[in-house]
């Protein structure tokens, strides 16, 4: 057996656990399917550099001063490592995959095939956004399995190829969100309607008000809430404010369990008094 015959039966393998698990959790139709990133046009400017920068050194090595070759060699050894940096994680990428459907998700990191249901996981999200001009952020969320257990699924905007990393984070985040907020918006609303009150990491939320330990803010008063430089803050008296007393007990997205389920029972909680959210 070649070894191309061998990586397709194990793709095989890989595919029919991807697809049992799913069967067992009752996840539904498959929606789409996202891949551990991988080379693409790079390897091929990188190849192509390497052509240009070995045949630039050795011009300048036998035309002038050997020394000024150094320039070109440098560069060369620069792209080199970068090429092999790149079809090493590429490699290493080939197994990680993320496959979502009606009812949940199921993900292959790390050589074990995770199960998720989006009517009972809990999700962490968070990014961070890299500035300067190769610009990116980055993404990672971090979902409670049907095992109790989690699984962490990041990604790069700009999709450069780092180890155990998924393409597209923007589209396959989007569509966690969507579908986490769809199965569990309904049931955050009969609990609150039943009186019962809802906690989502630091924060709180009941029929009458939104609040934490240390303070609160009733639904009549809640003029909108926002995301301000990764903190929660809500608007009362046209004033923002936290619903923390110090940078310790504000609460922050990324330690909030399901965010967008939170910020969709909000936004049903306040439109009676003062309309949709901004």
């Amino acid at each position: 057996m070649t070894g191309e015959q061998s990586r397709s039966h194990a793709q095989d393998r890989l595919r029919a656990s991807v697809d049992e698990a799913a069967d067992h959790a009752r996840l539904g139709a498959r929606s789409a399917t996202y891949r551990g990133v991988r080379s693409d046009g790079f390897r091929g400017c990188a190849v192509t550099a390497v052509v240009v920068l070995g045949g630039l050194g050795l011009i300048l090595a036998l035309t002038v001063e050997p020394v000024v070759a150094l320039l070109p060699g440098g560069l060369l050894v620069a792209v080199l490592i970068s090429l092999w940096v790149d079809q090493r994680n590429s490699k290493k990428n080939q197994d990680v995959r993320l496959d979502l459907y009606e009812h949940g998700l199921t993900a292959v990191v790390k050589g074990r095939v995770h199960t998720v249901r989006y009517d009972s996981t809990a999700v962490l999200q968070r990014s961070v956004r890299h500035t300067g001009a190769t610009g990116y952020t980055e993404h990672w969320y971090t979902l409670t399995d049907t095992d109790e257990g989690t699984v962490v699924l990041r990604g790069r905007s700009d999709g450069v190829v780092k180890k155990g990393q998924l393409a597209k984070p923007q589209e396959w985040g989007r569509a966690i969100q969507q579908g986490v907020t769809q199965e569990q918006l309904p049931q955050a609303l009969a609990a609150i309607d039943s009186g019962e009150t809802l906690s989502f990491g630091k924060l709180w939320v009941s029929r009458e008000a939104v609040g934490s330990a240390r303070d609160s803010a009733k639904w009549t008063q809640v003029e909108e809430v926002r995301v301000i430089d990764g903190y929660v803050k809500v608007r009362t008296a046209g004033k923002w404010r936290s619903l923390g007393a110090t940078a310790v007990t504000a609460p922050v997205v990324s330690e909030m369990p399901n965010f967008f389920v939170f910020l969709a029972l909000v936004d049903h909680l306040r439109r009676p008094w003062n309309g949709p959210a901004a």
